[in-house]
């Protein structure tokens, strides 16, 4: 019996330099949609809610009373932020410099997070033109007179979760010595490292024994975030209404775990989504769940808080 003849396939073809230049070529969008693509991607705001009055009072009286202490928030939780903000309230810059009298400081360590780095940090954020200049004992010297100079009350340290074991001590002769307020900012890392059982980390423990949980959003803090964000970067022609509509506020404190940054890129992501597929119908859950099928939600919190 004779075997059927089967059609050989075509061999593939590959594409022309060409034709591969006018792939590239071609735009994805309008020059117009994409200007609008590009602001909205550069969308930088934050919104103050409740949670961020209730902290900026407890920092007063941190402050006030010159007590040490420290503010956790989990990560994208927007806690710098709202740091930077009551720094704002309070000291002005011109330029690189803070103006005298600077009653409050937030400065930022970096790894490795030694004592050398939070000299960097302070001085850097200050404006010090000898920032990086000398050995850890005149940095340690410099950063006690600038203080000291600038009237400084209260000194948040934000990333405290990267210092080391020395810096801590730092910043508690830094408290012991100019009587100042000072201020650990932030995740539930740090908490686990003050609560180390290591006995070297018994004097850190003890001299931050104030708190404050900066929590996540709640239902009607999401709804604001978003009535607010549109309001700021999007036309009134533009205005996708999702605070009106129950289910994606749901599903985006979902998406979110109630943090604000990872908030701020879903709304972000949306807006250019409408932007490339004018028809597509956000209020529809599942459309919506497929195209943000790629991104992950953040983790919950590593342990529960100890007494």
């Amino acid at each position: 019996m004779a075997q059927p003849q089967l059609a050989e396939p075509e061999p593939h073809q590959p594409r022309s330099s060409n034709q591969n230049e006018l792939l590239l070529e071609e735009p994805r969008r309008s020059s117009a949609a994409q200007v609008e693509v590009e602001r909205i991607g550069q969308a930088d705001t934050y919104h103050i809610l409740d949670r961020d009055i209730e902290l900026f009072d407890w920092l007063d009286d941190q402050r006030d009373a010159k007590l040490c202490g420290y503010a956790i928030g989990l990560q994208g939780s927007g806690l710098p932020k709202s740091c930077q903000f009551y720094r704002m309230k309070y000291v002005k810059r011109r330029g690189r410099l803070l103006q005298v009298p600077a009653p409050v400081l937030y400065a930022e360590v970096h790894q490795h997070g030694g004592p050398t780095d939070l000299y960097h940090s302070i001085l850097e954020e200050i404006g010090h033109p000898l920032a990086r200049l000398g050995k850890l004992r005149d940095l340690r010297l410099r950063t006690w007179g600038t203080l000291r100079d600038y009237g400084v009350k209260i000194l948040m340290i934000g990333n405290a979760d990267y210092l080391k074991l020395e810096a801590f001590n730092e910043l508690i002769d830094i408290f012991g010595q100019l009587q100042i307020s000072v201020v650990l900012v932030g995740t539930d890392t740090l908490e686990e490292t003050l609560n180390l059982s290591s006995s070297a980390y018994r004097r850190v423990h003890d001299a931050f024994l104030d708190s404050f949980d900066f929590h996540n959003l709640t239902k009607e803090d999401i709804k604001e975030v978003i009535e607010d964000w549109e309001e700021k970067f999007l036309s009134q022609n533009a205005q996708l209404n999702l605070s009106q509509i129950t289910e994606v506020c749901q599903f985006l404190e979902l998406k979110s775990k109630g943090r604000i940054e990872p908030l701020y890129d879903l709304l972000r992501k949306l807006a250019i989504l409408k932007i490339d597929e004018p028809e597509l119908q956000l209020s529809n859950i599942e459309e919506l769940a497929k195209k943000l099928s790629g991104r992950k939600s953040p983790r919950d919190r590593i342990t529960a808080r100890k007494a």
